[in-house]
């Protein structure tokens, strides 16, 4: 008789906007279930680079398998491909020890090709250039893919809605030469998402006390020289992130403190917007309003559980 082939974990996931208290509320489940967490954060995946990114604490991180940080350093290329080939393999090793593989992050790029089943390493250059530009629409905005297009194919542009994310993302493929959908084969395993919301308004509040904390508390100005010092340019992609940005400007004086912070704040709120729309594209997500209390208020994850374990029964 034939060896059956082991059928795929269950899957759970903790997802929101940065600064929403994903971390605190992820570490607060984990307790409640036998998890190991995989990391879905595009900027935690670099070495050296933990208070701009809100990594997880050490003691977090002792207290809870985490997976997927500090695998390369500024300077090194990572793609989603990459992310979700060792996703993968990681969800068959938490599940052979018996734990839940959970997924915790902010980067929806990385959510999806995984849940949906996007298998960008086996297509070709075309596919992984797609995954490229949504990545940037994520992170970037829609303004500066639209200003790419215009400088770089101005009749291209011209005959685009550059108002319209997917058509201007098309746009940019057609003008690369490639344009080809990455296959999709859905995540054959019973997935559980739950989503982390605040009020725009409180968002704004924790956005602005986390880069004020950042610069003024936990270190990140001396996080940031000692990059400079190691030789990563202030203009490697890594390294031109909401915080980090500001950091070089203001260790090379054109900035003032107050400036960098300010502009911190600015940028990382319209990346929460941009986070936002993202998540609303994925209706499985089962969204907990956290209020203005803290994420691992006791009744909010207790209901978190309660929707989780319901939707994996």
């Amino acid at each position: 008789m034939g060896s059956r082939e082991r059928p795929a974990s269950p899957l759970l996931g903790v997802l929101g906007p940065t600064a929403s208290g994903k971390t605190d509320f992820a570490l607060a489940l984990a307790r409640r279930m036998p998890v190991e967490i995989l990391v879905a954060d595009s900027r935690q995946v670099y070495r050296g680079m933990d208070i701009g990114t809100a990594k997880p604490a050490p003691d977090a991180r002792a207290e809870v398998p985490h997976h997927l940080i500090d695998l390369v350093d500024p300077d090194e290329p990572f793609s989603v491909a990459q992310w979700v080939g060792m996703a993968r393999g990681l969800i068959d090793e938490i599940a052979a020890r018996g734990r839940l593989p959970m997924l915790v992050g902010g980067t929806g790029l990385y959510v999806e090709a995984l849940v949906a089943g996007h298998d960008y390493e086996a297509q070709a250059w075309s596919a992984e250039r797609r995954a490229v530009i949504l990545e940037r629409l994520e992170t970037e905005g829609l303004e500066p893919l639209a200003d790419e297009l215009r400088r770089r194919a101005p009749a291209v542009a011209s005959s685009t809605d550059l108002r319209n994310p997917r058509r201007v993302v098309r746009a940019l493929e057609r003008f690369e030469g490639g344009g080809s959908q990455p296959t999709a084969q859905p995540y054959a395993g019973r997935v559980a998402l739950v989503g982390l919301a605040r009020s725009p308004a409180v968002l704004a509040t924790r956005i602005e006390a986390r880069a004020r904390a950042m610069f003024e508390q936990e270190g990140l100005l001396g996080e940031v020289r000692v990059l400079l010092d190691r030789g990563f340019r202030p203009d490697l992609r890594p390294m031109t992130g909401h915080g980090y940005r500001e950091a070089a400007r203001h260790l090379a004086g054109e900035w003032s403190l107050e400036q960098a912070i300010g502009v911190t704040a600015l940028r990382t709120r319209q990346y929460a917007k941009r986070q936002r729309t993202w998540f609303r594209r994925e209706p499985r997500i089962m969204w907990l309003s956290a209020g203005r209390g803290p994420a691992n208020d006791p009744e909010l994850v207790a209901e978190a559980e309660r929707l989780v374990r319901a939707a994996l029964s």
